[in-house]
């Protein structure tokens, strides 16, 4: 099997939701788009660099193009890297619930525009304890996991708190979640990965080498 190094990226700054017009610059050439499951989103990404410790401002916006509302998990975002495909995804929502915290769950109605705002993180390895078959960041992508059945979970809907204690009801719900959690996933957008004045340099190994270095089938 193919070796797949996935590393955690630190995200800080909670997404904000609002209903107000949407901020995102349709003319812009680093937009991403993702329509899936009749539902779409927009994203503007600041900048083409992702550099250990800067962050990476990001502004969304979801559509709901369904007859019906849906729910989104309002938990900071997750990001993962391929060390493979030099492939970052910034995961929004959640595929599963907490098993004791459950987080708010955002509403939108069917037609509505939610507009997003956050800023991430990296925090990736080192050069010097990478892989040698890996390669460092190379496009990044947005993921959102969303909820399309709502009355299983009325009583997460637009509470007051970010998360609330509920072990029974997070037990009760979990097949729930699990089952109908949906996906959109925006295109890719190249990035170019800058290191730190203090970091040596990460350099792309040629693919010809990656797959001598593989131990996993041509």
């Amino acid at each position: 099997m193919k070796r797949i190094a996935a590393v955690l990226l630190l995200l800080t700054a909670a997404g904000c939701a609002s209903s107000s017009k949407p901020q995102i610059n349709m003319n812009e050439p680093r937009r991403i788009v993702g329509t899936e499951n009749d539902v779409r989103v927009d994203a503007e990404i600041i900048g083409d660099r992702i550099t250990p410790g800067s962050p990476i401002p990001i502004s969304y916006v979801v559509t709901n193009q369904r007859s019906t509302p849906i729910l989104i998990a309002d938990l900071l975002p997750e990001t993962n890297f391929d060390a493979e495909t030099g492939m970052v995804t910034i995961e929004i929502g959640t595929e599963i619930p907490g098993e004791q915290f459950l987080p708010r769950l955002i509403s939108i109605a069917s037609g509505e525009k939610r507009s997003f705002a956050s800023k991430a993180t990296l925090n990736v390895m080192s050069a010097r304890n990478r892989a040698p078959n890996s390669i460092g960041p190379q496009a990044l992508r947005i993921r959102i996991n969303f909820l399309g059945e709502t009355k299983p979970f009325e009583k997460l809907i637009n509470i007051p708190e970010k998360a609330i204690h509920d072990p029974q009801l997070a037990s009760d719900i979990f097949t729930k979640w699990v089952e109908g959690n949906e996906t959109v996933v925006t295109n890719a957008i190249p990035m170019r990965y800058g290191q730190s004045a203090s970091d040596e340099p990460i350099s792309t190994p040629t693919p010809s080498r990656r797959r001598r270095g593989s131990s996993g089938p041509p």
